[in-house]
C-alpha cells in the first residue's frame, strides 16, 4: 500500500502543544494502550469475516459484470443510475477519480453515465431533456430495495422506459438477496439481477457490484480497483504496529476526539477528489455517529465530517478552519503523479503579480499551495495529516477506499460502537413510510400525521 499511497501523520503530533496535537509520549505509548484494540480489529479482516472484506469475495462476479457491462455498452447510448447514498456516492467517486468532471461530454464508445442520487422532481424531469429514453438502459441500486426515495425515482423511469418501448430484461437491478419487493420486481421483468453481499453495508458497498458495474460501463477495470484494496488490506493487516499508518492515523484521530476536536475535515486537493469527499462524509458520519455503546450505555461518540476542495476552498472556509474554534483535525489528499500539467509561459512581464509564474506548472503551484496551507494551519495549532497518493489510477484509488474503510472499522473499535448499524436514520424513514401510505406502516399514520401539524406550527416570521 505504501507504494500506492502515502500517510504522513507527522503533524498530528507535537510536544510544545498537548492541547491541540498528540504528544509525542502519548504517542510512544500507543501500542501499550491501544496495541489490544488494534490485534481485535485485525482478527476479522486476517480471517476474512468483517463485513468490509466481503468486498474481496465479489472478484467472482466480476466476468459477469464486466460482460453484461459490454451487452449495455452495445445496445444503449447512455445508462442512468439510480441510487441514493452508499448506492451512489461511491461510484460517483471512482467515475470524477478516473474520468474527470467532463465524462458526459468526452466523445467515447462507452454509454454516457448519468447518477440521479436525489429525489427532487426538477432533477428528474430535466435529465429527460437530455436523454432518449429509447437509448437508455436503467440501473436501479438499492440495497433494501424499500429505499424511498430511489423506489419513486425507479417507478416514474420505468414506466417512462416502458413508454419508450425499453426492454424490461434489460433493466439491471442492484439490491440484498431476500424475500423483497425488489427481488421479487426483478422476477417479475425478468430482469438482469446483482446481488450485494448481505453484510456489506451500503456506504462500504463501493468495491462491489454497486461500484464496479458503472465503472466497467464507462471502461474502468474494476479488477484494477480491487487489486488496490487488496494491497491495503495487506498492508494493514501485515505492518508492524510501530509503521502501522492505519493503526497510527487511527489512534490519534481517537485521542484528539478526546481532546475536544469534534470535527475531521478532509482537504482534496484536486477536483478529481471532490466526490471522494462526499462518499467520505457519508462513511463516516454514518458508521460513527453513534448514540449508544456496544454495551448499551449513552456515548454520542463520532466526530462530524467535512469534505472540502483545495485550493478553492482556500479562498472562503479556510479562514475559519485557521481562525475559528480549534476543534478541527484536518487531513489533506493529493496526487503526486498527474497524466497531464500546464506550464506557464511569460505574460505581461513587467508586472511584478503576473512575471513570476513563467516556467512554473500548475501542478507545483498546487502542491506548494497545499504544503502552505498545511504550515499555516499547524502553526495556527490546527492538527493535521497527509495522504500522497501515488497516481490517478484504479488501484490508488482503490487502496484509498479500503483504508478510510478499514480506518473507520478501527476507530468505532476504540469508541466501542457497531459501525455497521445506522438507527439515527430510521425513525425518519419510518415517518416518510406511514405517511406516503406504505400498507405495513398505516396503523403509526394517525400518530405521525398528529405530530407533523403540531411540528409545522413553529414560530413563522414573514421577510417581505
Amino acid at each position: 500500500m505504501q507504494e500506492l499511497i502515502n500517510i504522513d501523520i507527522g503533524h498530528l503530533l507535537s510536544d510544545k502543544d498537548p492541547a491541540n496535537f498528540v504528544s509525542e509520549t502519548e504517542y510512544a505509548n500507543f501500542t501499550a494502550k491501544h496495541g489490544q484494540a488494534f490485534a481485535e480489529f485485525q482478527a476479522p479482516l486476517k480471517d476474512k469475516t468483517s463485513p468490509i472484506t466481503l468486498s474481496f469475495g465479489e472478484e467472482k462476479a466480476i466476468p459477469r459484470i464486466k460482460e453484461l457491462a459490454r451487452e449495455l455498452g452495445e445496445k444503449y447510448d447512455h445508462v442512468l443510475l439510480l441510487g441514493i447514498g452508499g448506492s451512489a456516492l461511491g461510484a460517483k467517486a471512482v467515475l470524477q477519480f478516473l474520468h474527470g468532471p467532463f465524462y458526459n461530454l468526452e466523445k467515447h464508445t462507452q454509454p454516457r453515465l448519468f447518477i440521479l442520487d436525489n429525489l427532487d422532481p426538477v432533477l428528474l424531469t430535466k435529465v429527460l431533456d437530455v436523454i432518449d429514453m429509447a437509448k437508455t438502459a436503467i440501473i436501479y441500486t438499492s440495497k433494501s430495495g424499500s429505499t424511498p426515495e430511489t423506489a419513486a425515482q425507479f417507478i416514474f423511469f420505468y414506466n417512462k422506459y416502458k413508454a419508450a418501448g425499453g426492454r424490461p430484461e434489460d433493466i439491471v437491478i442492484i439490491c440484498d438477496p431476500g424475500d423483497n419487493g425488489i427481488n421479487h420486481i426483478a422476477q417479475q421483468l425478468d430482469c438482469r439481477l446483482l446481488h450485494i453481499p448481505r453484510d456489506l453495508p451500503g456506504r462500504y458497498s463501493v468495491l462491489s457490484s454497486v461500484g464496479f458495474l458503472p465503472a466497467e460501463i464507462t471502461g474502468i477495470d474494476s479488477a484494477r480497483l480491487l487489486s488496490g484494496a487488496a494491497a491495503a488490506h495487506q498492508s494493514i493487516i501485515n505492518t508492524p504496529l510501530p509503521q502501522n499508518a492505519l493503526f497510527a492515523l487511527g489512534s490519534c484521530l481517537y485521542e484528539l476526539s478526546t481532546q475536544g476536536k469534534s470535527m475531521h475535515v478532509l482537504f482534496n486537493y484536486s477536483s478529481l477528489l471532490f466526490e471522494f469527499g462526499l462518499w467520505f462524509v457519508q462513511l463516516w458520519a454514518e458508521s460513527l455517529g453513534k448514540r449508544l455503546s456496544l454495551d448499551g450505555k449513552v456515548v454520542h461518540a463520532g466526530t462530524t465530517p467535512l469534505a472540502s476542495l483545495g485550493a478553492t476552498d482556500q479562498h472562503s472556509i479556510l479562514q475559519l478552519f485557521k481562525e475559528g474554534p480549534a476543534d478541527k483535525v484536518l487531513g489533506f489528499v493529493k496526487i503526486d503523479s498527474l497524466p497531464a500539467d500546464v506550464t506557464l509561459t511569460e505574460a505581461f512581464p513587467t508586472e511584478k503579480e503576473y512575471a513570476y509564474f513563467t516556467g512554473h506548472s500548475m501542478s507545483e503551484q498546487l502542491d506548494i499551495e497545499q504544503l502552505a496551507t498545511e504550515m499555516s494551519l499547524v502553526g495556527a495549532g490546527r492538527p493535521c495529516y497527509r495522504i500522497t497518493l501515488r497516481e490517478i489510477s484504479p488501484e490508488a484509488l482503490g487502496a484509498l477506499l479500503y483504508f478510510y474503510e478499514a480506518l473507520v472499522v478501527y476507530t468505532a473499535k476504540l469508541w466501542h460502537i457497531n459501525p455497521f448499524n445506522q438507527p439515527g436514520v430510521e425513525e425518519g424513514k419510518n415517518i416518510t413510510y406511514a405517511l406516503m401510505g406504505r400498507q405495513d406502516y398505516s396503523r403509526r399514520r394517525p400518530e405521525y400525521e398528529q405530530a407533523m401539524q403540531r411540528f409545522k406550527n413553529g414560530v413563522r416570521l414573514k421577510l417581505s
